[in-house]
């Protein structure tokens, strides 16, 4: 959960776009919080009055699993009174729950208003400049900024020209067939009480190097001589070995899976080619700490718009799941829904599509 300082509704309206990552449109923004801090944000489209009690009942279980201490309810509008049948179901339906409103606010037209008689102006106030607010500092301070709307978000993820590249893909699934002969044959070698030969283990080992490399200098946020693009194939085409990608997240997402659960020879070479996760204080002066917050979010994304798109479900799944341990619900589903779109039935990116419809954070390490 995140600490804010803010003074007074118009103070924490004008965060709401920082949290989100866009600025919402014709929605209701629902914020628990725990005394000053912020825990689950959640965003609902604008319904009108007969979807209305649907729509809270649906936000209900993950707002109690919260247990907040109160919400505030923050309505963007297009027309005066759209929001009302929304916000006004959600506040019948926490009344009962027990979980009072601190404050029910609209924001139309550059300018926020009360929806009860609290002394506010009749035509409502201006919105603050984001720079008069301190809590946006804090924000700006994690990389945070805001994009237009919903579908500017969506554009992070909208495969650019390398991402339809033939060759590019043939690349990749060249990549993908190596590795997996490679560890069938260590596999099978295993088995037999050989070595797998020549294509087996060693291969297989020299193989998982190069692509835990590769990662260390995406994750370090470097730019690699060729371009990222040079780096896809052994970026993406171990990614259908389970055990492996399991791994990267485990090492990006602490908590996700204990580290005892991942296989010894990853970890190990997690540990020496990815890098730490938790920086020195000193952190600018170590080019061998993994970045993070919004850098490692940055350089997922990026990644995901340069993978062959039906090679991609893996890498969106991995940005999932990041996001998803930042807090970042938005991109977080963004990134699950397209991987769905190319994959309907990948198994990881449908667990995480169904813990964020059910308002489930990603366990903390």
């Amino acid at each position: 959960m995140q600490k804010i300082s803010v003074s007074g509704p118009a103070e924490l309206v004008t965060i709401v776009p920082y949290h989100l990552g866009f600025q919402p449109e014709r929605s209701v923004v629902i914020i628990c919080l725990h005394a000053k801090a912020v825990g689950l944000v959640a965003r609902v489209d604008v319904v009108g009055r007969k979807d209305a009690a649907l729509a809270a009942s649906q936000l209900r279980e993950p707002i109690l699993r919260e247990a907040p201490s109160s919400v505030v309810l923050v309505s963007f509008e297009d027309r005066a009174g759209e929001s009302r049948p929304l916000a006004d179901a959600l506040g019948a339906a926490l009344g009962l729950d027990g979980i009072p409103v601190d404050e029910d606010v609209v924001v139309r037209d550059g300018r926020w208003y009360c929806t009860r008689d609290d002394g506010c102006a009749e035509d409502g106030e201006a919105l603050p400049v984001p720079s008069d607010v301190p809590a946006v500092a804090g924000y700006v301070a994690q990389g945070r900024s805001v994009l237009a709307d919903r579908r500017a978000v969506e554009s992070l993820v909208a495969p650019r020209a390398e991402a339809h590249d033939e060759q590019m893909a043939l690349a990749v699934e060249e990549w993908r067939r190596t590795y997996r002969r490679a560890r069938q044959a260590t596999v099978l070698g295993a088995a037999g009480g050989g070595t797998g030969g020549p294509t087996g283990q060693g291969l297989w080992d020299s193989l998982t190097d190069e692509c835990l490399d590769a990662w260390g200098v995406v994750l370090r946020g470097a730019t690699p001589a060729g371009g990222l693009a040079a780096l896809v194939p052994a970026l993406v085409g171990p990614l259908e070995d389970l055990d492996l990608r399991d791994a990267l997240v485990a090492w990006l997402c602490p908590g996700w899976l204990p580290l005892d659960a991942v296989d010894g020879r990853l970890l190990t070479r997690l540990t020496t080619k990815v890098g730490p996760l938790d920086p020195p204080r000193d952190e600018a002066q170590h080019a061998d700490v993994v970045c993070h917050g919004r850098t490692v979010q940055d350089a997922l994304l990026t990644l995901c718009r340069v993978t062959p798109v039906r090679f991609a479900a893996p890498v969106l799944t991995i940005a999932a799941a990041y996001s998803w341990s930042q807090g970042d619900g938005t991109r977080a589903g963004m990134c699950v829904d397209r991987a769905l779109e190319i994959d309907p039935g990948h198994r990881l990116a449908g667990l995480i599509r169904l813990g964020l419809e059910h308002g489930v954070r990603m366990p903390a390490a």
